[in-house]
């Protein structure tokens, strides 16, 4: 830009600068809410009317400075209907209900993730493994995943009494494991 394009853009600018007030006026418009958001779209009106030739023979200032301070204020309309510029908010000490019963934000925010639960059972039966035998991990095995003793000692070909014993033998290597 040359500096005569710049004297005449400024001369311009305020010479229909009263049009943003009129826009916002004949809308009914807060002036100090919104003029910040028309006054873009009037100065591409003036810039768009000053370096196109087209649009200063065949329309009016007025008639482009309107179109465009209208499509900013749509633009800004449309970003504050956005779903994230109206997200809820939230107190912690809320209350919500889930599964019948109250749980708090807090509650519900710090809840354990089951996949890192699974993680870190996963984690332990390993180092419990390593200090029982094979039978006695797939005994333990198929207690974690809710087979009774019966069913356990059907199915290894053991008395009863024998899981049973065998349960209670590793209650204290289970726990070490546990809590180390």
């Amino acid at each position: 830009m040359n500096n005569n394009f710049t004297k005449e853009y400024n001369q311009f600018v305020t010479e229909h600068h009263g049009l943003v007030f009129s826009f916002l006026n004949s809308r009914g418009l807060d002036e100090n809410d919104l003029y910040d958001v028309v006054i873009f779209g009037f100065l591409t009106a003036v810039k768009n009317y000053l370096t196109i030739p087209e649009l200063n023979q065949k329309y009016e200032f007025s008639t482009i400075a309107y179109k465009s301070m209208r499509s900013e204020l749509n633009k800004y309309y449309i970003s504050q209907n956005r779903q994230k510029r109206k997200a809820y908010t939230v107190s912690l000490e809320a209350d919500f209900y889930g599964d019948g019963e109250i749980l708090s934000l807090q509650e519900i925010v710090s809840a354990p993730d089951s996949s890192m639960i699974d993680f870190k059972t996963e984690l332990l039966l390993l180092e419990l493994a390593s200090k029982v035998s094979k039978r006695e991990m797939d005994v333990i095995r198929m207690k974690i995943n809710g087979y009774g003793v019966r069913e356990i000692a059907k199915a290894k070909k053991m008395p009863m009494k024998g899981v049973t014993e065998l349960l209670s033998g590793l209650r204290n290597t289970v726990l070490a494991v546990c809590y180390e």
